[in-house]
């Protein structure tokens, strides 16, 4: 097992696990990594997902056309 080092707040962060409702030091990592995997995985698809709409929305004359229809009667 490789071992690492973190900062001291971190440290002092894992080491109150209890005042957070674990109940032990790994209990609260692996919840914490959990909710970590979880955030970037639905930032990565986001990402891919606004990529996808720009392809599609680049392609789409029609599509660009409404768009800038909308904005004009927008502004007035």
């Amino acid at each position: 097992m490789q071992q690492f080092s973190i900062p001291n707040e971190h440290t002092q962060f894992v080491l109150s696990y209890q005042t957070w409702g674990f109940n032990s030091e790994m209990e609260l990592l692996n919840q914490a990594l959990l909710l970590l995997k979880k955030s970037l995985l639905k930032q990565q698809n986001l990402l891919q997902s606004a990529e996808l709409y720009a392809a599609l929305y680049a392609e789409d004359e029609e599509l660009q056309e409404l768009t800038h229809s909308a904005l004009n009667d927008f502004v007035e």
